[in-house]
């Protein structure tokens, strides 16, 4: 085979050189056209992940919100797929135009305490379930030291009302400072009542007035605490507690007052739910008592119920 001379060795060289630089130019442009959405595509960019809320109790209800934006230059449809510890648990297809953004929400209910990782596409949040343990809760707008004891009219009720602490509340009793005094009231009835924010009943128990006990008022006896069992009842809006004394005469059942805060809870009522009337204080007892004025009567008539509270 005859040598190769100089000039021919150059130009091979020279060729081989163009071949290899114009298969690397290739490459690139190929992985830049790869890289960038196709002309008059869509693409889609999640920005953001939520959880609401982050803590919560097992069994409840959280939602999961997510933006999607599309910066292509054509409408598109982006399948919005959440993870919860890797699994798949929903998803959404959701069609978005050019330019624009769009949230997906999701709600997921979870029944085991634990940490939760929460991810959509590139995104991820972190959940907390937390165990619940019950705490007991006395509703009360009292201090605890009765300054009088009252009674309510004839046919008359002590009125109160109360707003759960929180949407985990369950009553299951009513604590009354009371007591009975004077005469005539033997083998007599009271009724104790719990009223939704409407004053629709919700319970209603009949008791003898001898429930309270028998206090003196020569030389005066202040009333004591009193306590009535309830089924469990789950509270998620205010309500009322109405004793209806079910009395003729200035005797019977009075309940301890408390003029520690201004009142703005307490009442005094005419008759059986749902036909209660509002009686002002200042028409029954004495104008010349400090007890006259409503702004200062607080009946001591607490709830007790329990709240479910984070267990960690």
């Amino acid at each position: 085979m005859p040598d190769l001379n100089t000039g021919q060795l150059i130009k091979r060289k020279t060729k081989i050189h163009l071949l290899i630089f114009f298969v690397f130019m290739a490459a690139a442009l190929l992985f830049a056209c790869a890289s960038q959405p196709e002309k008059g595509a869509a693409n889609f960019v999640v920005t953001s992940l939520n959880v609401t809320p982050s803590h919560a109790f097992p069994g409840d209800e959280v939602t999961v919100t997510t933006e999607i934006t599309n910066t292509g230059s054509m409408i598109g449809n982006y399948n919005a797929v959440l993870l919860i510890n890797g699994k798949q648990a929903d998803s959404k297809l959701i069609t978005i135009p050019e330019n624009m953004t769009k949230t997906a929400t999701f709600t997921i209910k979870l029944d085991q305490p634990g940490t939760y990782s929460i991810n959509l596409d590139t995104l991820s949040t972190a959940l907390k379930i937390s165990a619940m343990v019950e705490k007991e809760v006395e509703l009360k707008y009292d201090t605890g030291d009765s300054e009088d004891a009252l009674w309510a009219g004839t046919s008359g009720g002590f009125l109160i009302d109360f707003t759960p602490p929180g949407r985990h509340f369950t009553l299951k009793k009513i604590r009354i400072c009371g007591g009975i005094y004077g005469v005539g009231w033997e083998r007599k009835s009271f009724e104790l009542y719990i009223l939704d924010k409407n004053k629709n009943i919700l319970l209603n128990y009949t008791y003898p007035v001898d429930k309270f006990p028998v206090r003196g008022a020569f030389p005066y006896q202040p009333p004591v605490w009193v306590d009535f069992d309830m089924p469990s009842m789950k509270m998620t809006d205010s309500f009322y507690v109405y004793l209806y004394t079910n009395m003729k005469r200035h005797y019977g059942i009075q309940i301890g007052v408390d003029d520690s805060i201004v009142n703005e809870h307490s009442s005094l009522g005419a008759g059986k739910p749902p036909e209660i009337v509002k009686v002002s204080m200042g028409n029954l007892y004495p104008r010349n008592i400090w007890y006259s004025d409503e702004t200062r009567v607080n009946w001591m008539i607490r709830v007790v119920g329990a709240m479910l509270e984070p267990g960690d």
